[in-house]
């Protein structure tokens, strides 16, 4: 392998990383760089600090460095707008990886294919692919060093993870000291202070249907102050409606401390404004009003949405359903099309009886979100077991393979947390529309009033309702709709073949 004299004369760029906001406030750049500024000057290397690269408050335990800074530059080297004779100078080679080792490896060699000469200072070592070429030896203390990296980090996220912990359960017991708390509530005293009207304001405006951007509109217009006393930006917003605070929840790294603080609103009503929020970001026709049933309806044939698609004729225009996967030809789907007018009388003249709930029994209702609790508390459990084996273990390869074990727990964790949530936002939805179900038995001509009237709440008020309409074509005679409702149940609705109900 080379030696640093062997690099004397060429250009040097140095990496600094840490991946905490403390560190970031200590000396990590400044010790970085001056060790790099030291080398160069001892073996003459120039080293160019206005290329310097810089990943501050970037994990290399989970990856996310190989995707920022450091990430960017070895993509230019390989594409040849950096040239690979430069030399990069890292602390150690935990600042370029803490990924497991087998994948660790995989990047280190590729990095060093690009041409490019790593030298890791603490250990004085200049790594290049031709040096491992005939450096076995060379490759395994790499390999060894990268093993012991990933080990540190296992170890201290198992600390980490367990220390927020003991504090999540200080926590129940009772107050704790708190870095920061939302601006509706006394950091003092924690209990409401005289900011929690603004707060409600901002989560009612969510609720009748209001978009991030209007909110943060109208909280402007009215002069009401941002949480920093400023003017409201659309992320603030976004922010303060995601924030478990609004009905009492405290979370702290993961861990939740439900009944912390005082309850804004409630967790249903939480949920319903969450599920809303997302359907708006995933809807191409937000503030477009012509379809009542933007998102909600799909091509039973090959799966694909359904848009509202405009044809002239006689000088009128005439709105029909069309299978986006048709449309696009990407997919060979041959579903009619659908009279978009004829099905949206329909399906209006009839949401109060597809909406009125079928009496179930409470379990039956509760049983889903219970069995998936009960799944997760179980999981949970497993891999805190698994997670104390590694703080404990003394072999390298029983940390390797209970780690691997913890990472595929996490996984499927990671999973039923999110259909849980899924469950939950779609039942608090729905529950929160049961009042207004009972307005429309008692007078089906408000929903027909609001479609004509008012087709933004019809809109919102037919997406609390139902959760999907899929269209079926078993002939060129028989169509119909089966429409999902958010309780659970499914009704089918036969049409005529011109798309009409029959």
């Amino acid at each position: 392998m080379l030696h640093p004299h062997n690099l004397k004369g060429r250009q040097a760029i140095s990496y600094a990383r840490w991946s905490s906001g403390k560190q970031s406030q200590g000396d990590s750049l400044a010790r970085q760089t001056s060790n790099a500024k030291a080398f160069c000057s001892q073996y003459g290397l120039d080293l160019d600090l206005d290329r310097q690269l810089v990943d501050d408050g970037v994990s290399a335990f989970k990856g996310a460095n190989l995707e920022a800074s450091l990430g960017a530059f070895v993509a230019d080297v390989r594409s040849g707008k950096i040239p690979n004779d430069v030399v990069l100078i890292v602390e150690n080679i935990d600042r370029i990886t803490r990924v497991k080792p087998a994948r660790a490896i995989r990047y280190f060699l590729d990095l060093l294919d690009t041409g490019l000469t790593l030298v890791t200072l603490t250990d004085q070592r200049v790594h290049t692919s031709e040096g491992y070429d005939d450096n076995f030896a060379g490759l395994m203390m790499s390999l060894m060093a990268m093993q012991a990296a990933h080990e540190y980090s296992a170890k201290l996220s198992y600390r980490v993870q367990e220390a927020w912990k003991r504090k999540a359960e200080k926590a129940r017991a009772g107050r704790i000291k708190l870095a920061k708390v939302p601006f509706w509530i006394d950091r003092d005293t924690q209990e409401l202070n005289a900011r929690a009207s603004d707060a409600r304001l901002l989560f009612d405006l969510a609720k009748q249907g209001l978009g991030q951007l209007t909110i943060t509109q109208t909280l402007n217009a009215k002069g009401i102050l941002s949480p920093a006393g400023g003017t409201w930006s659309q992320m603030v917003v976004g922010e303060t409606l995601r924030n478990p605070a609004a009905y009492g929840t405290l979370v702290l790294r993961g861990e939740q401390v439900p009944g912390y603080f005082p309850a804004l609103i409630t967790e249903s009503e939480w949920l319903a404004s969450r599920q809303r929020t997302k359907a708006r970001q995933h809807s191409r026709q937000v503030g477009n009003t012509t379809n009542l049933f933007s998102r909600m309806v799909y091509c039973s044939e090959c799966g694909s949405s359904m848009a509202v698609t405009s044809v002239k004729r006689g000088g009128r225009s005439f709105g029909y359903l069309t299978c986006t996967g048709k449309m696009s030809k990407r997919t060979d789907c041959r579903a009619p099309n659908w009279n978009y007018g004829d099905f949206e009388r329909e399906i209006v003249s009839r949401i109060g009886f597809l909406a009125v709930p079928i009496p179930q029994e409470p379990e039956a209702v509760d049983g889903p979100v219970k069995a998936i609790e009960t799944t997760l508390a179980a999981l949970e459990a497993k891999r805190a077991n698994v997670l104390d084996g590694v703080a404990n273990a003394s072999s390298a390869d029983v940390i390797r393979l209970l780690t691997t074990q913890a990472d595929a727990i996490s996984r499927e964790i990671a999973l039923k947390r999110q259909e849980l949530g899924k469950l939950r936002e779609n039942n608090a939805r729905f529950r929160e529309a049961e009042a207004a179900v009972d307005d429309f038995m008692a007078d089906q001509e408000e929903i027909e009033r609001l479609a004509r009237e008012d087709r933004k709440a019809a809109q919102g008020l037919l997406g609390d309702l139902i959760e999907r309409i899929d269209l079926e074509s078993d002939s060129k005679t028989l169509r119909r709709a089966l429409v999902t409702m958010r309780s659970g149940q499914t009704h089918a609705i036969v049409f005529d073949s011109s798309g009409e109900p029959g």
